[in-house]
């Protein structure tokens, strides 16, 4: 009977731990460059296959499942929507790739192409000023009283007839070993830094690589999954508990 409330509890958890990946994923629907996470599980092996537990056994026990627990949660890098912005400092990058991006003495790499110029001439990200990096890893300056600016298909960027700079559109050995570090942005952990073959769309944006209709389809699975396991853990509960009355009073 114990081992029931262990099978039950343990399905109660993953289940909650799925839905605050899919709840995640929908505060994101919106984000641009977002990349939706995916909770995956496996079957838990038996206490007597994992080596926790010595002595007899019963084969009967042995032939029961060891329940279900998180595998691992993975990024689906799947390329969003693009959005057509027309604005001039907007890209999008068609095919695998990213922007890199510096802020707080940190490299970053992200999808999210907004961005601006500010006053001193600086190429920064339009969400929170951070500074977009260059193909030599330097902060990309441009003149502030210059022409405007344009981005084409490689990254470079002019003002007028004049290359001022070039973005560094980058890809990465292992997307894997990428670490979500908020803002919509990755931090390389041990991944390598590699050429990338992508291409600029000027004018546009990626969306969120969200589908909020079929995350919001696979949070109520999770949900009835979840009150299912509770609800077999209330009765596995009660029989315990009428088995020791019985017991008891016998």
């Amino acid at each position: 009977m114990i081992y029931g409330l262990y099978q039950s509890a343990a399905g109660m958890m993953v289940n909650e731990y799925r839905q605050d990946v899919l709840a995640n994923n929908i505060a994101n629907g919106e984000t641009v460059g977002f990349k939706r996470e995916i909770a995956s599980f496996a079957e838990r092996l038996r206490a007597s296959e994992a080596g926790r537990r010595s002595g007899p056994t019963n084969d009967l026990m042995e032939a029961l499942s060891g329940g279900v627990w998180l595998a691992r949660t993975d990024t689906d890098f799947g390329e969003g929507a693009f959005v057509r912005t027309d604005a001039p400092l907007d890209v999008a990058i068609a095919g695998p790739g990213f922007l890199r991006v510096g802020a707080n003495g940190q490299e970053y790499l992200t999808r999210d192409g907004r961005m601006a110029m500010n006053a001193d001439g600086w190429l920064v990200s339009a969400a929170d000023g951070a500074l977009i990096l260059g193909q030599a890893g330097q902060p990309v300056r441009l003149n502030p009283r210059g022409e405007p600016p344009s981005i084409d298909e490689d990254g470079r960027i002019s003002q007028g007839n004049v290359t001022v700079n070039r973005l560094g559109l980058v890809d990465v050995d292992d997307y894997h070993k990428l670490r979500k570090a908020g803002a919509g942005r990755f931090v390389l952990g041990d991944a390598r830094l590699t050429g990338s073959a992508a291409r600029l769309e000027s004018g546009f944006i990626e969306s969120s690589g969200v589908e909020p209709i079929q995350e919001l389809v696979t949070m109520i699975g999770a949900a009835r999954a979840y009150q299912l396991n509770a609800q077999m853990l209330t009765l596995q509960d009660q029989t315990a508990g009428r088995l020791i009355n019985v017991v008891a009073n016998a």
